[in-house]
């Protein structure tokens, strides 16, 4: 079987899973929809072709998850989407609805996001309801805010975002070996991570245990699309530099599920540079991803051996993304 067919294949099956899960109003999940479960199921449905899942997850959410001000429901606490990462939840709505073109969603949903914005560092704020110099800003969040942006036609919060991770990136003081991923205004780059939340603030390229290891990915992802819509070389060069410290990280961390946004970023940089290392990188995060999957299609978290929505859909986008690349 081909690279590609492998990868489809997979894909299909994840996509199978999630079709069993929605709702007959086209509610995700069936039994409790909610942001957490349903923010990549979206883009999931369109990806493999289902506009129609996709369609209806769109009129549920239209009637029972979208607020008058732009923002997405309902979140139940012990989910994780009201937490630091709020509005990176929100952007892949965001992302999903554009692109199906359900634009009242998608625009209303990126003046929303855009209440997080800092204009200052380029940034976007990692708490719903603090804007203060010390309130701290994510990469992941950042980065995906940035995404939002750029596909909604915000080309200049989308540079700024790029700006700030550049910056964040020139801070580094171990960079390849670890890459810390946490800033604030007054403190800067957050380099003493507090107990316990380690796997926010750092991401160790040795390392034999979990790590954030899509933190990479997504910026090196974010900045490749920056450069594709511009065309402006820095921004392809800050991407290959977030993407060094995957090339020089363990394999441990290559073999995690977390490893599928290096896995998308080197498909995209595969793209636009025609690099086969950046291939090379694709082809082996997606061949773990596949032993990774069930036999019933779906992927767990890590740590878990049982399905998760989350993580199933987000997989099925990277192995449509890595199909198509290679």
């Amino acid at each position: 079987m081909t690279a590609t067919n492998r990868f489809q294949e997979s894909r299909d099956r994840g996509l199978a899973y999630l079709l069993e899960q929605q709702g007959p109003r086209g509610e995700f999940p069936a039994n409790a929809p909610e942001v957490a479960d349903y923010y990549k199921p979206l883009t999931a449905f369109q990806v493999c072709g289902r506009n129609d899942a996709a369609h209806r997850l769109c009129r549920w959410i239209r009637k029972y998850g979208f607020s008058a001000e732009g923002d997405f429901g309902p979140r139940s606490p012990s989910a994780g989407a009201d937490s630091y990462a709020y509005a990176y939840f929100n952007s892949w709505l965001v992302l999903g609805a554009h692109r199906l073109g359900q634009f009242d969603l998608s625009f209303k949903g990126m003046e929303f996001i855009l209440s997080f914005y800092d204009s200052e560092s380029g940034g976007f704020y990692s708490s719903q309801g603090e804007r203060g110099g010390d309130t701290e800003q994510d990469l992941m969040v950042v980065s995906m805010c940035g995404l939002a942006a750029l596909q909604t036609g915000h080309l200049d919060v989308a540079q700024n975002a790029g700006g700030w991770l550049r910056s964040l990136l020139e801070a580094q003081p171990d960079f390849p070996n670890r890459l810390y991923t946490v800033y604030s205004q007054t403190d800067g780059l957050q380099t003493t991570p507090p107990p316990g939340e380690e796997l926010r603030y750092l991401v160790i390229g040795d390392a034999t245990e979990d790590q954030a290891f899509f933190n990479p990915g997504i910026a090196a992802a974010f900045l490749t699309r920056l450069f594709q819509v511009t065309a402006e070389e820095p921004w392809l060069e800050t991407a290959k530099e977030y993407m060094r410290f995957a090339e020089n990280a363990s394999d441990f961390l290559f073999r995690l599920v977390r490893a599928g946004k290096v896995g998308w970023a080197a498909a995209l940089l595969y793209t636009a540079t025609g690099e086969t290392k950046y291939r090379d990188i694709a082809v082996r995060i997606g061949d773990n991803l596949i032993d990774l999957q069930s036999p019933s299609g779906w992927w767990s978290g890590v740590g878990s051996t049982t399905p998760s929505h989350d993580s199933t859909a987000e997989r099925v986008i990277w192995m449509d993304e890595i199909s198509q690349a290679v």
